[in-house]
């Protein structure tokens, strides 16, 4: 068990100096909010994110504590996904599928430091595989499968694969069709029901959305594929990404058992449908983060085999990818925070130059007095768009009383978070960030505002030149409440 611990020890110490050196991102900026406005469901996910989000306002960290929830729920989802991995494939599996989940980028980054909704996702399907590792009631598993699908729209096919699996053995079929199984069922039901409930009474509007971003694009891109895989074992670094393929693959006939077939059962489907999708449309990078997680242990069951008979590529293999990933991972949220690699990097590839720390924006806000005054003072802040208004207020932090909000036709949220009377009669100071080498472009619906008055301009730099410029105006009192519609 020592060991064990020092490994995920190990880990969350890597992850909380990620989370200190890295600034908030966008969808962090934006699920802010979501801790602000607990909420049965929400316009993008379900409603676990924003319990995560809830609980790291709590925290009297300003950002970093933000992400806190994130990094200690990434520990608990490693600790019972190396548990099960152990029980199942033993000793040495559990130990190597506890160090890979310290040392993939892809995985750390999006399920153990960034509020995303990959953080609950990941520790609901550790504990899912656990239980199933252990033969938990069947009772239990329906809980925690309806927690699961409070975190993300990812969880469904999870849920359809468990299923299909589940049907196709005898003996689970016969506990499915039981007493146990509709246990089991009901159980997810109740869990479940936040999310079908919100839906309910929003129109189905999340799952509209959702099912829209799939099939609005025409056509197939056969390099699609191929070109997002690619960039797939980029993210999870080279060296893990290939082991987890090669983990995907059979074993041979004589250690074929339920578990492992479990874990193909649950991970293939997903990784063909978002490789399919990715010749019709973009697909994010997190995307596939469930399936390289559910592939750890296979991969982890081949490290020790590998060291268990002295294979002579595995020094090598584990200096490489034990060395490596850790470093790179450091460097590069030294650079986002620092920009020392701003000479080497075109502007036009380094997107890190985007992001706000809040202190930074907080210095450069009060060192305008004016504009300091009119953004404490107001009583609405408005975003050209729904990702930015959380920069400004993790910025403003308690010296702010204003709503937030974005009036632009993408509102996500910010739709259903808008008072009853539409902001009617209320002034405020819009902002937005800009690039200085782009014409600022005026919306159609920032004319409605009527007349704005400039307040000012901030520039942020960030390793000797300007890395980001927010503008901010003043408008007049809204004549009648802001109509939203999707």
């Amino acid at each position: 068990m020592l060991p064990l611990l020092l490994i995920l020890l190990a880990g969350l110490l890597l992850r909380l100096a990620i989370a200190a050196l890295l600034p908030p991102g966008y969808d962090e900026a934006y699920y802010l909010f979501y801790g602000h406005h607990l909420a049965l469901s929400y316009f993008d996910h379900p409603a676990a994110v924003g319990v995560w989000a809830w609980l790291g306002l709590h925290l009297p960290f300003g950002s970093f504590g933000l992400r806190l929830p994130s990094v200690i729920s990434y520990t608990l989802a490693s600790a019972l996904l190396a548990l099960a991995s152990q029980r199942q494939l033993g000793r040495g599996a559990g130990l190597w599928t506890a160090a890979l989940t310290g040392l993939s980028p892809l995985l750390l980054a999006c399920g153990g430091v960034l509020l995303l909704p990959d953080a609950p996702l990941l520790l609901l399907l550790s504990a899912v595989i656990y239980a199933l590792a252990v033969d938990a009631p069947w009772g239990l598993l329906g809980l925690l499968l309806g927690g699961l699908t409070l975190c993300k729209y990812q969880a469904l096919p999870l849920l359809g694969c468990l299923l299909i699996w589940a049907l196709c053995q005898p003996e689970r079929r016969r506990r499915l069709f039981s007493a146990e199984g509709v246990t089991a069922l009901a159980a997810w039901a109740l869990v479940s029901s936040p999310l079908w409930i919100w839906n309910a009474q929003h129109g189905w509007i999340s799952i509209l959305f959702h099912g829209a971003r799939t099939s609005a694009a025409s056509g197939f891109n056969p390099s699609g594929p191929p070109l997002f895989l690619l960039t797939q074992m980029l993210a999870l670094f080279p060296s893990i990404g290939v082991l987890l393929l090669l983990g995907a693959g059979p074993h041979r006939p004589d250690r074929a058992s339920p578990f492992r077939l479990l874990l193909r059962w649950l991970a293939l489907p997903q990784m063909l449908l978002f490789l399919l999708l990715a010749g019709r449309m973009q697909v994010l990078v997190s995307w596939l983060v469930p399936v390289w997680w559910l592939l750890l242990p296979l991969a982890g069951e081949r490290l020790a085999a590998a060291q268990a008979r002295g294979a002579r590529w595995l020094p090598a293999w584990s200096w490489f990818s034990i060395g490596l990933p850790p470093i790179l991972c450091l460097v590069a949220a030294s650079h986002v925070r620092f920009g020392f690699a701003n000479p080497l990097l075109p502007v036009s590839i380094d997107s890190s130059r985007e992001l706000l720390p809040p202190e930074k924006l907080r210095e450069a806000l009060k060192a305008q007095p004016k504009l300091w005054n009119a953004l404490v003072k107001t009583p609405l802040i408005v975003g050209r768009r729904y990702y930015e208004p959380g920069f400004l207020a993790l910025a403003l932090g308690s010296d702010s009383k204003a709503e937030y909000t974005t009036f632009s036709s993408d509102a996500r949220g910010f739709l259903f978070w808008q008072p009853a009377d539409g902001f009617a009669g209320r002034s405020g100071v819009l902002f937005s960030l800009r690039n200085p080498e782009q014409k600022q472009e005026t919306k159609d619906w920032m004319k409605r505002l009527g007349p704005l008055e400039p307040l000012g301009i901030v520039r942020l730099e960030r390793g000797g030149s300007v890395a980001q410029e927010l503008e901010f105006f003043g408008f007049a009192p809204l004549a009648q409440p802001w109509d939203r519609r999707y």
